[in-house]
């Protein structure tokens, strides 16, 4: 005849692990997130930064009416922002006429993740900016 001692000790075990699983998902997932939330802020910033490097002889040869970017000055300004910042991702910038496009890969390390295999979670991100013509507002 079997008995039922011990079901409240497999129970507990197994109560416990759904519930490291669910502290694994909080802890590692709002890790991931966070990285997530730093990475599109400095791609957008370092998108801003380098649209502004615009070719200042051509704007103002023609009055302020052309605006073209220096490709160089473009990367060279996005890629200083992220080094200022110790942004620690891999970094693809591209220029095209007015608009400028970051792109930043990075992985999160995990915690309790990590005892299930799981030792990083991939995060990127893209922000995109352009330069604009026009009048200040008064």
């Amino acid at each position: 005849m079997m008995t039922e001692r011990g079901q409240v000790t497999v129970m507990a075990l197994g109560l416990t692990l759904i519930s490291l699983v669910i502290a694994g998902l909080a802890v590692d997932g709002t890790k991931a997130f966070l990285l997530r939330r730093t990475l599109q802020n400095a791609a957008d910033s370092a998108g801003l930064a380098g649209a502004g490097e615009i070719d200042r002889g051509a704007y103002y040869g023609s009055g302020g009416k052309a605006l073209e970017l220096s490709s160089e000055a473009v990367m060279r300004t996005a890629r200083r922002y992220l080094a200022l910042r110790q942004i620690d991702a891999r970094v693809s910038l591209e220029v095209a006429e007015e608009d400028v496009s970051v792109v930043l890969r990075g992985s999160s390390d995990t915690l309790f993740l990590a005892l299930v295999g799981i030792s990083e979670v991939p995060v990127a991100v893209e922000g995109n900016a352009a330069a604009i013509a026009g009048e200040l507002p008064p």
